[in-house]
């Protein structure tokens, strides 16, 4: 039985993912202090320092079995990138990379390549040998009046017939600019790559936290540059504030700031926060405004607990803290309600909800002293309340029974 062509979109999600990843890897090399970089813009990774540049073109595949060679397809198709650069920007401080997973073929004349300085006459031999046979192999085609959809070669010849439009000046110019960088790191080694990096400067507990909060971020700062919520250029000074900041937290007490990573990750609010806003009469904003500080809570949270689950017995003994401070205002309201009717025991409820929102966090104690996120305590005092730990409405315990009770 013949096998179903397959059309998952695994292989080219990942190498979108992997040039990002790429150019992260480049600026944390980077020593340079003004050095920035910009995905997909004149290559798939550009980095640039003053005015000197680098074209970085990127192959990545999951099947790393294979190889590059003066015959590969990849590679003339990022000669073509490269000469059409040059048509438009002045390329005198510009060099050019092409990063692959696949493996040198052995003997191969791209192996100059690897050399900064390495003698490119062989090479550029080997390509016009390459690009004339190919185009000649058309040309015969063309003469015995084959059908075009027979010519051989369909997948390099625009290539190759770019190539030979170069004059000899041009192309030698490129080679002596150009370096390939073969074998490098597949998407799967990603975060070992950045920890590696991270090791040098940073101490081994705090590694494998380190690197996925820190491509976590940049993937976030990556994606707003590519829809220009931001501007297009990635700063090394970012990445390198970003680090010491995130690296401080988590050495002096893990309590570091992360309400998006694992955001997507955690399950819906609890169906008694919903209730408990019920019982009050919440108005919209008061709802909105519970449901996003519940879950920027839950994710922060969350993130602690990935990072260290010894945090749990920390958050365990700050949520206490939180009910007794809500049980302050808590009993003051119910006795304020005594004997009030139900309009007058929800506005008092919904002033108690305003309180957790708009007070609390500069009213309680926060978890720890460098933790300043008020969401923190304005999420969990709802998820707390999802739970029936507190609550809004002076009766919010008999009114919670007699929901239960009912379904």
């Amino acid at each position: 039985m013949s096998t179903p062509p397959s059309h998952s979109a695994v292989g080219p999600a990942l190498g979108y993912y992997y040039q990002a990843v790429y150019a992260l890897r480049l600026l944390l090399l980077e020593d340079a202090p003004d050095a920035s970089i910009s995905i997909e813009s004149w290559d798939d990774v550009v980095l640039e320092k003053g005015l000197a540049r680098q074209l970085h073109q990127l192959k990545h595949t999951i099947d790393l079995s294979q190889t590059i060679g003066i015959k590969s397809a990849s590679l003339w198709r990022t000669l073509t990138v490269w000469f059409d650069y040059t048509e438009f920007q002045d390329s005198t401080h510009t060099r050019y990379f092409l990063a692959t997973v696949a493996t040198l073929q052995s003997g191969s004349p791209l192996e100059c390549l690897r050399e900064p300085d390495g003698d490119r006459k062989d090479l550029r031999a080997a390509l016009d040998a390459e690009a004339t046979r190919i185009l000649a192999a058309r040309n015969q085609a063309k003469l015995e009046l084959k059908p075009e959809a027979k010519w051989p070669y369909p997948d390099r010849w625009k290539d190759c017939d770019r190539y030979l439009r170069a004059t000899p000046q041009e192309r030698d110019a490129l080679l002596k600019r150009a370096a390939l960088l073969p074998k490098s790191f597949s998407i799967d080694a990603a975060k070992g790559e950045i920890a590696k990096i991270l090791a040098r400067s940073f101490p081994s507990r705090i590694l494998e936290e380190l690197a996925k909060q820190l491509l976590a971020w940049w993937d976030r700062e990556v994606l707003e540059s590519l829809t220009h919520e931001r501007d297009s250029g990635l700063h090394v000074d970012e990445v390198r504030a970003f680090m010491t900041k995130r690296a401080a937290e988590l050495l002096e007490n893990g309590f570091f700031e992360d309400t998006e990573t694992c955001r997507a990750t955690i399950s819906p609010s609890a169906p008694g926060i919903t209730t408990q806003l019920d019982f009050v009469q919440a108005s919209t904003s008061q709802r909105t405004r519970s449901t996003e500080m519940e879950m920027r809570a839950r994710a922060q949270r969350s993130a602690w607990m990935q990072a260290d689950v010894t945090k749990f017995d920390a958050l365990r003994k700050y949520d206490i803290s939180l009910v007794e401070e809500w049980s302050y205002r808590f009993d003051s309201k119910c006795e304020e309600c005594l004997g009030a009717e139900l309009k007058v025991k929800e506005k008092h409820g919904r002033d108690l909800l305003d309180w957790t929102h708009l007070s609390a966090p500069n009213e309680v104690r926060r978890i720890d002293e460098n933790y300043h996120n008020p969401d923190l305590v304005r999420g969990t005092y709802i998820f707390l309340s999802g739970e029936g730990a507190v609550g809004w409405h002076p009766e919010y315990e008999t009114l919670l029974k007699k929901s239960a009770g009912e379904k």
